[in-house]
């Protein structure tokens, strides 16, 4: 019995770690204002990130630099995730979002793009491939 207590608190112990891990994605939902715009070595501003981005509850992403709102996904699974990064190895350690033009709902490693993601309160960082990261703070 006392096995099965010590089980028991251990499983609950690394549930709520793991979940502590997942981005917040209600947190993210609303307009995100640019503060720092990614670069690439050259110091070319990087395209996949726009002067302002707004996260929607149905899962799109909208940008006045996006020629259509893209669907984005956070928390993608181990599978999605990996595939994410051996396209991207600098994202490596960073939480992933994916995104895409088309509608994704079934098999989201074949999505085109791929963000490093951090969010810490109002802010936003996001990680392009060959970029240096994007900082975003949320607007009221």
């Amino acid at each position: 019995m006392k096995r099965l207590l010590i089980f028991s608190a251990m499983a609950t112990v690394m549930t709520m770690a793991s979940a502590s891990l997942a981005m917040d994605r209600a947190a993210l939902i609303g307009k995100w204002q640019l503060v720092e715009r990614a670069k690439d070595k050259a110091g070319k501003p990087c395209p996949f990130v726009g002067e302002q981005v707004q996260f929607t509850a149905d899962g799109k992403m909208i940008s006045p630099n996006m020629p259509v709102p893209f669907h984005y996904k956070v928390n993608p699974t181990k599978m999605e995730a990996k595939v994410a990064v051996t396209r991207n190895p600098e994202l490596s350690g960073m939480e992933i979002m994916l995104a895409t033009m088309r509608d994704l709902r079934g098999d989201w490693s074949k999505a085109p793009l791929a963000y490093g993601v951090q969010l810490k309160g109002n802010q936003l960082l996001m990680k392009v491939s060959g970029y240096t990261p994007s900082l975003y703070k949320k607007q009221k």
